[in-house]
This record gives C-alpha cells, structure tokens and sequence, in this order.
C-alpha cells in the first residue's frame, strides 16, 4: 500500500523556505527513504484561481500546447510530468531532479500550515497559504547535501541566484523603435524600470550577457557584482554552457514567425512558454572542500590554484514551473513597459538639461 503522508507526520518536518508557488519543508526524522530529502508543496492564493481550470489546471487552448499534459489525473501530476518530459530533455538530467509525487492527506497539509506560520515572512503570509486541497506533494533530494554526506556534519555551502537570459535578441521582427533590445539586455533594462519605479533601491551592476559572454575576465567580473549588489547572490558558473545552449536554440525557433501553418504556431508559442521558464530558472551550486588528490581530474571537481584548494560540486536547475498562456498578454505589455522606460531613461541622462521645466 502506498504510504500517505497524515498530520501525525506533520511534525517531522521543517520550513526550509518557499517561493511564489510552493513551499519547501526539510525533513527532520529518520524515516530513511526521508533522509536527505525536501517536500515541495503548493501554495495557493486567497481567491484559490489555481484550480479553476479543470482537473490538469491546463486551459482549453493549453491542452492544444501540451498534450503531453493532458492526461494528467490533476494538476500538481501536470507540473510534474511538464519538469519530467519537457524541461529536463532541454537543460540534462545530471542538472534536473524531477522529484517523485507523494500522497498528503489534508490533516497533514493543515498541521503543517499550523506548524511553519512563525517561521513565514510576513508578507508571504498575506500572499498565499499552504493548498490543502492537494492530494499530493513533490518528494526531492535536499539539494544542499551532497549524495552519501553525513547530513549536519560535513561542511558544505549551497548558493542560488537566477541567471536571467544570457543573449540579446537578433529578430528581423523587432521594431525600430525597439531597437535597445539587440543592445541592452533585458535584466538591465528591467532594472533601470524597477529603479524607476521604486521597487529597489539601487540599479544592479550584474549583467547576464557577461556571466555567458566564455570571457574570463567577464566572468569574473558577472561574479563580483553577484557577490557585491545586495539583490543578487554569489554563484559558480560551472555548468552555465548547458544552459546557454538551451536559450540559443529556442531563441533560433522565433525568427519565422508570419505565414507558418497552424501546427508550426503552436509550437512557436509553446517553445515561448518553455523559453520563459528557462530564463526565469534558478541554479542552485552546493561544493564542498576535497582532499582527496585523485579526484581533481574528475568533472565534479575544481581547483583553485592561488591557493591549491580543490572542491567537488554539484549543480541543480529549480523553479521550473510551466508558465500559463494567459500571461503572454503580461509579458508582451511588460516588455513593452521595460523598453520605453529605458528609452526614456537614457534620453534623460543623455540630455539631462531637457528634463527641467520652468
């Protein structure tokens, strides 16, 4: 019989922290098929729109995107049959842990609502509470352990950032007065908009185009300001190849946009979908020291020379969650939104006596 997680369990597990959608709960017990593992829950909103679309969560024109979805007895089975089958072919399986579905009971999903309140930020509280009508959760490994690791006992740091898209688009389609785009990425020119708006208090020196740029010097310098700009944190780019190549080949599938048949436009808005989570992904990098010499040659291992340290490393690619189709309208206005302040930005500091009035 498969084994249902009860609120009885609920206390054997611990906030580890949460994003917009779900939350993550590290378990604390020594059930050992639990060991070394998270559960990811789904979060949901006070006006509960997450399940208003069907049992798979996939609208009528979505089911004609992902038929590979479609089957799906509900929709945490859908979100995980689209990181399975869509995202990790795209980005490699040695950098995506699909996870497995467990059974919750509601019991289990309310005492641990109960139980994680305090440990919660306050505005995340007011945002979404714990979906207790899901029937089951996603079973991870905890990515901040390396695999056979004494859990507490070994040392080991774990950093995340979101890299954000590593290119600058070459459309034939993008309009004149859009032209900035095949200049200035999109993380800059967000940034400058969100500056504007008074959402942070400081503009980024962090630009994507120089952590994926194969420039040393670049590299480095996307790394300092990682470390440096509070809104960002320190990251490895080791493994940031695989996912350049991802971006490169779903950007090449935009250009021909006009004239193509039904079938080619589907797949057109479907290859942005998948594109739009792969530029909002996160890259999670655990390493730990090493002082084992015969395992510098190996691919998990790096060696820094100054000071003849070396250090295994594993790498993660999260926050794959399928973007809906009713955000395309979103995107479209805010990017829209993104480059005419920008412009307006630029012409500013260009002519700065023209900003005065009398």
């Amino acid at each position: 019989m498969e084994m249902i997680l009860e609120a009885r369990d609920a206390g054997e597990w611990a906030y580890r922290g949460e994003g917009a959608a779900n939350l993550v709960l590290s378990y604390t017990g020594s059930y050992p098929p639990f060991v070394g593992k998270v559960l990811r829950v789904r979060k949901i909103t006070e006006n509960g729109a997450e399940y208003d679309n069907g049992l798979s969560g996939l609208s009528k024109h979505e089911c004609l995107l992902w038929d590979e979805l479609i089957s799906a007895p509900s929709r945490e089975m859908a979100e995980h049959l689209y990181v399975k089958n869509v995202m990790r072919p795209l980005l490699g399986s040695d950098y995506v842990e699909s996870g497995v579905r467990v059974l919750v009971g509601k019991g289990f999903l309310e005492s641990v609502e109960s139980n994680i309140l305090s440990k919660r930020p306050s505005w995340r509280v007011n945002d979404a509470k714990t979906n207790t009508e899901c029937v089951s959760a996603l079973l991870l490994p905890d990515l901040s352990h390396f695999p056979g690791s004494v859990l507490n006992k070994e040392f080991c740091i774990t950093v995340e950032i979101k890299p954000k898209c590593g290119f600058l688009p070459v459309s034939d389609l993008i309009a004149e007065e859009n032209s900035v785009k095949k200049s200035i990425s999109r993380f800059k020119m967000h940034q400058a908009l969100k500056f504007h708006q008074g959402k942070i208090s400081e503009v980024s020196e962090y630009d994507p185009l120089d952590l994926f740029s194969k420039s040393i010097k670049r590299v480095n310098k996307a790394v300092k300001d990682l470390f440096l700009t509070p809104q960002n944190n320190f990251r490895s780019c080791k493994v940031c190849s695989k996912f350049r190549e991802v971006e490169e080949k779903l950007s090449e599938r935009y250009s021909h946009i006009h004239s193509d048949p039904y079938s080619k436009s589907l797949k057109i808005v479907k290859d942005y979908l998948t594109a739009a989570t792969a530029k909002d992904l996160s890259t999670m990098i655990s390493f730990r020291p090493t002082e084992n010499r015969d395992m510098e040659s190996l691919d998990d291992t790096v060696v820094l020379k100054s000071t003849r340290q070396s250090f295994q490393y594993k790498a993660s690619f999260l926050d794959l969650d399928r973007k809906p189709l009713t955000k395309m309208e979103y995107y479209y206005e805010l990017d829209q939104k993104i480059v005419r302040a920008y412009s307006q930005i630029s012409k500013v500091k260009d002519n700065p006596g023209k900003s005065c009035e009398n």
